[in-house]
C-alpha cells in the first residue's frame, strides 16, 4: 500500500512538474525571443515581430515602406505632400506629418507610438538615441545613397518590418526590369550627365557617387561626372563645357521656368554638344532625384528608353 501511495506521489509531481515547466514558457517574457534583430549603420536593433505602426523619416524610405505593403502612422514629408509619388500616397493616405526630413518633430512622433522607426543615418545621427528612446529606430542611407546603398537599406528596411519574402519579390522584380533596360541601351552611344540650374547660374551636378547616376551606370551607360568622394559637384557653364556630355538630364522643380528657354542665346550654352545634337532632356526633380527608391527608379525605366531612344 506504501508502495503504491509512493508511485502515485512521484506521477503527480511530474505531472505538477510538467504543467508548471509549460506554464512558464508560455508566460516567459516575449522580448529578445519575439523580436528580430536588425543590423543597420548605427548597429543592431531588435524590433517586434510585425510592427504596424511605422514611423518614417525620409521620402525614399517611406516609398519603400509603402512598396512592402505597410502603411506609415507617421511621414516626414517636409510639409509637402505633393513631392509624394501618386504610387507612394495610394498606400499611405491619411498618414500623420511629423515635419521635416532635416528635422522631424520628436514630440509628434512620440504621440503616435510607433512600433519601429526607420530613420536615415545622415540626417538623423545625431537624434538617433532620441528617437530609440520612443521606438526600436532603425537607420539607412538614403539622402546620399547610390544605387547599391538603395538595395541594401532596401534588405534592410524589409527585415524591419517582417517583410521579407515581399522585400525579395520587390528585388527580384526590380532585377529583371533592369536586365530589360541594359539590353535595349546596348546600342546608346556617349556620356551622359544629369544637373539642376540655379538662379545663380550654377549647375549643380550629381556625380557619380548618387542614386540615379551610379543607377544609370548599372544600366550601362557612362556617366560623365565621375567623383567616388562627393554625391555631387556645383559647376559653372564652363565647367560644364569642359565636360561637354553628349547627352543631358535637366532636373526641375514643377513651377520652375524651362532652362533651355533661359540659356537659349547663352554663347557658351549653344557649344555644349548636347544642345547642338537636341539631347538636353528637362526633367521632374523630385522623381530623378528626391525619390531615392526602388520603386522610384523602377516608374523611371520606361522613360529612360524613351529618352535615350530619342537621343541616338
Amino acid at each position: 500500500m506504501k508502495s503504491s501511495l509512493k508511485w502515485v506521489g512521484i506521477v503527480l509531481i511530474l505531472i505538477v512538474t510538467a504543467a508548471c515547466s509549460q506554464q512558464e514558457e508560455e508566460s516567459a517574457p516575449s522580448g529578445e525571443a519575439q523580436g528580430i534583430e536588425v543590423q543597420h549603420e548605427l548597429g543592431t536593433t531588435t524590433v517586434p515581430e510585425n510592427p504596424e505602426d511605422v514611423v518614417t523619416l525620409e521620402l525614399g524610405v517611406t516609398e519603400t515602406v509603402a512598396a512592402l505593403g505597410i502603411k506609415p502612422v507617421g511621414v516626414a514629408d517636409d510639409d509637402r505632400p505633393e513631392r509624394i509619388a501618386e504610387s507612394t500616397m495610394d498606400v499611405i493616405e491619411g498618414y500623420k506629418s511629423v515635419g521635416a526630413r532635416s528635422e522631424p518633430s520628436l514630440e509628434l512622433i512620440r504621440t503616435l507610438q510607433p512600433d519601429v522607426i526607420i530613420a536615415d543615418v545622415d540626417r538623423h545621427e545625431a537624434i538617433y538615441e532620441e528617437l530609440s528612446a520612443i521606438a526600436p529606430t532603425v537607420a539607412v542611407v538614403n539622402d546620399t545613397a547610390d544605387y547599391q546603398d538603395v538595395l541594401t537599406a532596401t534588405e534592410t528596411i524589409g527585415r524591419a518590418l517582417d517583410r521579407e519574402d515581399e522585400t525579395e519579390e520587390l528585388l527580384d522584380e526590380h532585377q529583371e526590369m533592369r536586365k530589360d533596360l541594359k539590353e535595349s541601351l546596348e546600342d546608346v552611344e556617349g556620356n551622359v550627365l544629369q544637373a539642376q540650374y540655379t538662379e545663380s547660374n550654377i549647375f549643380e551636378a550629381p556625380t557619380s557617387s548618387f542614386f540615379m547616376p551610379s543607377f544609370l551606370e548599372e544600366a550601362g551607360l557612362e556617366y560623365a561626372l565621375q567623383n567616388e568622394e562627393e554625391t555631387s559637384e556645383d559647376l559653372t557653364i564652363e565647367q560644364l563645357l569642359k565636360i561637354d556630355p553628349d547627352t543631358l538630364l535637366l532636373t526641375k522643380n514643377e513651377d520652375d521656368p524651362s532652362v533651355k528657354d533661359q540659356l537659349q542665346d547663352d554663347k557658351l550654352w549653344n557649344q555644349l554638344t548636347a544642345v547642338k545634337e537636341d539631347r538636353v532632356f528637362e526633367l521632374n526633380h523630385n522623381d530623378w532625384s528626391r525619390r531615392r527608391s526602388i520603386p522610384a527608379v523602377n516608374e523611371r525605366m520606361d522613360q529612360m528608353k524613351e529618352l535615350f531612344a530619342a537621343g541616338n
